[in-house]
């Protein structure tokens, strides 16, 4: 008889017949079953083994297992663990299988047309997993605003204020000092900004704004226009 991947569980049967056992004899008793059922044998009375399949030292499998014969709920045949429940519950779920298999088996011989195609298509999806390495997965890739024509790009680190942009400031009322001075803030700022933060689609743009929010800060200090200085001339010794 071989292992099966299932048996039957009532758990009313099972709580009423393990009332008595302590927690630890519990667990033990469920793994003798788990282990008939897998082997479709029961195990030997090696403690040893025993000891790692229980979670225990060797001397305290074997406490538990005379516990358990004790109490009734196994024996101890020829050197192997036996629980007469967990022997016919296998016995059950092996002869279930069986007979599902015949079953499969007599519908397929009745149309063994299909029975081919079922089996190709199976084939065809099963073959290239097996066989053949997964793809690569493509790169993420952010998708575009719709009507977006554009990616946008990143300000080159060794940008320069061009002519164009610096007259422009000019007529605006930004004096040429302050126009270089800003150039290269707005460089240092926008060339150190972080991912998306520091992508533009329209730098002229970015720029234009740069400079009015210049100007409205300075408006708003009151600095509206740079000072006048005033020169005084000295009158020679002779006329003081």
């Amino acid at each position: 008889m071989g292992g099966v991947p299932y048996i039957r569980f009532f758990s009313d049967d099972w709580l009423s017949g393990t009332n008595a056992l302590s927690l630890e004899e519990r667990g033990a008793l469920i793994t003798l079953v788990a282990l008939t059922a897998s082997t479709g044998e029961p195990p030997k009375a090696d403690y040893q083994r025993l000891s790692r399949q229980l979670g225990c030292t060797p001397g305290r499998a074997k406490k538990i297992i005379e516990a358990l014969v004790d109490l009734g709920k196994i024996g101890i045949d020829g050197g192997s663990i036996i629980n007469r429940r967990a022997l016919t519950e296998t016995e059950i779920s092996q002869k279930n299988s069986e007979k599902q298999s015949e079953i499969a088996r007599a519908r397929w011989s009745k149309n063994p047309e299909k029975s081919n195609e079922i089996k190709e298509r199976h084939d065809a999806t099963a073959q290239p997993r097996q066989c053949q390495p997964e793809p690569e997965p493509e790169p993420y890739k952010k998708e575009e605003p719709k009507g977006s024509s554009k990616k946008g790009s990143r300000l080159p680190r060794d940008w320069s204020l061009p002519q164009e942009w610096s007259d422009w400031a000019l007529a605006q009322g930004m004096d040429e000092l302050s126009s270089r001075r800003e150039a290269d803030r707005f460089r240092d700022y926008w060339v150190s900004a972080p991912g998306q933060r520091g992508v533009k689609l329209d730098w002229q743009a970015v720029w234009r704004n740069w400079v009015r929010k210049w100007m409205d800060e300075r408006d708003r200090r009151g600095h509206s226009a740079p000072p006048k200085f005033k020169i005084r001339a000295r009158l020679p010794e002779e006329y003081q």
